[in-house]
């Protein structure tokens, strides 16, 4: 399939999938009919659409069942809700997916899912592409890092650095600050015990950027409109320091954070979280959403004064 050997990416939700089963209250093992779980991420910057689909599963329960793609199912997407596409779906890495030179994605447009498979109800969705506005993003460097506490953590010197934005007025934005990397899948060759490149596919990922408190660094402008918005991070001092703006619609955001209360929630992996994950998927789980996004680099010439 040539379109997947190109350079494409998969999305924040990477991290997300393993906690769609997170849902249900299971007492006693009784049962439960499982739903379809969609993840779905649309962004104008990136030049395919993937789509993970999966089946609910309960955590308490006597006879675990691993989370497997639904591989036969009718999965489309419309940007009116009358002319829908059918997503074509890729074995090897479980996903459906969408060039955007047969479906292309825009900013400030509403797009259409639906997903149906034998055995679940046919589920659907719709998000509406956020715009990418002028923020006015920058990074300054405070002042390098003494306390005794940091210190154990890095062996280099770090410095505290406030990222700086103007928010959009008069809507609702969500921002999320990322760094992200390439890597190629490889396989290891234990007759010459070098690794080799398969297909030289792939993979694009983004990392969460924390700030001071090692919180992840997502954020709402609520009670912010229109202000200057900035957090306190630590950061190294390279000479260039990279990260990807994301600013996201209101799916995106609702869901990525109720994955971090879910986490904090978790006491052990044999409880189940305080609530569940949100989801607009109507009949199933999950979540469609999407996000622009902006990459910015910095410069840092001088370190700052000690």
């Amino acid at each position: 399939m040539s379109v997947m050997n190109r350079s494409f990416f998969f999305f924040l939700l990477l991290i997300s999938v393993c906690f769609h089963s997170c849902i249900t209250d299971i007492e006693e093992d009784r049962y439960i009919k499982p739903k379809l779980v969609l993840s779905c991420y649309l962004v104008p910057q990136l030049d395919t659409t993937i789509l993970f689909l999966t089946s609910s599963a309960p955590l308490i329960t006597s006879n675990p069942k691993p989370i497997e793609s639904i591989a036969n199912a009718i999965v489309e997407i419309s940007n009116n809700s009358a002319h829908w596409v059918k997503m074509e779906y890729d074995s090897e890495n479980q996903v459906y997916f969408i060039p955007q030179t047969v479906f292309p994605i825009e900013e400030g447009k509403t797009y259409h899912v639906r997903a149906s498979a034998s055995g679940f109800e046919t589920i659907s969705a719709s998000c509406t592409v956020p715009w990418l506005r002028e923020t006015n993003l920058s990074l300054v460097v405070k002042e390098s890092i003494n306390d005794i506490h940091w210190g154990k953590i890095y062996n280099e010197l770090h410095y505290h650095s406030y990222l700086e934005w103007t928010d959009f007025p008069g809507e609702d934005n969500y921002y999320m600050f990322c760094n992200k990397e390439f890597y190629e899948e490889e396989w290891w060759d234990w007759h010459t015990n070098f690794p080799f490149e398969k297909d030289t596919f792939y993979f694009y990922r983004w990392n969460f950027l924390y700030d001071v408190d090692i919180n992840t660094c997502i954020y709402s402008d609520k009670d912010n409109d229109g202000k200057k918005m900035s957090v306190l991070m630590i950061i190294g001092y390279p000479d260039i320091y990279e990260l990807t703006l994301l600013q996201m619609d209101r799916n995106c955001y609702l869901f990525e954070t109720s994955i971090m209360n879910s986490i904090a929630d978790f006491q052990s992996f044999l409880l189940e979280p305080a609530a569940p994950l949100y989801t607009n998927i109507k009949n199933g789980y999950g979540v469609f959403g999407a996000f622009v996004m902006k990459d910015y680099s910095f410069e840092l010439h001088n370190t700052p004064s000690h």
